[in-house]
């Protein structure tokens, strides 16, 4: 696993950073907030706190790391507000490690139903979305790099990845988040 791309995708998509060096990931799901904790240390990287914010309702994961933040910023996490300030990472980050960090953060995963013809159809579709339109262009490209077909949907909010086809499959092995998982092993897919 390439750590720190995934952890790079999921602060974009789900994290926050301070001016003064620090960062935040918040995280409603405590299984998911635990699993954070143990890819932050296995990655090295220094945690602050973990506790659970009542007001907000999230669990939130306090890093204080200076090779990690500088790392965040040099590839596209902006600190302060940043929904439409992302910008793509660096070409040296695994653009799969990355996007699968993404979708743990901001993205979905889905069991779809369509009717047509007088037959039930069911397939598993991904998807993320984001408020910079940077992004999600970069995210299409990467992913046709990759070989894996996605469509864009503009939102009046924002701006959605689609991954309908059965390569929705092969980004599965890469996700983290244990309801994304959850999801992905109740699904059903007639087209495998």
């Amino acid at each position: 696993m390439k750590a720190w791309d995934y952890l790079c995708g999921l602060v974009a998509a789900d994290g926050h950073l301070d001016e003064d060096g620090s960062i935040t990931i918040s995280q409603k799901d405590k299984r998911f907030a635990e699993k954070i904790v143990e890819l932050l240390k296995e990655a090295g990287i220094q945690i602050s706190s973990v506790f659970y914010d009542k007001g907000a309702g999230v669990w939130k994961i306090k890093i204080k790391d200076k090779a990690f933040y500088h790392y965040l910023i040099s590839n596209g996490v902006p600190p302060g507000r940043k929904a439409h300030r992302i910008t793509p990472p660096g070409p040296a980050v695994d653009p799969l490690w990355y996007i699968a960090g993404f979708i743990d953060g901001d993205g979905w995963v889905e069991q779809v139903v369509k009717k047509a013809k007088g037959r039930t159809y069911y397939y598993i579709r991904i998807g993320l979305k984001t408020k910079s339109k940077n992004l999600r262009d970069w995210v299409l490209q990467a992913l046709a790099g990759l070989g894996i077909r996605a469509h864009k949907a503009d939102k009046k909010d924002g701006y959605e990845v689609h991954i309908d086809s059965a390569d929705a499959w092969r980004i599965i092995p890469y996700l983290q988040n244990p309801s994304h998982l959850d999801k992905a092993r109740s699904a059903r897919d007639d087209r495998l």
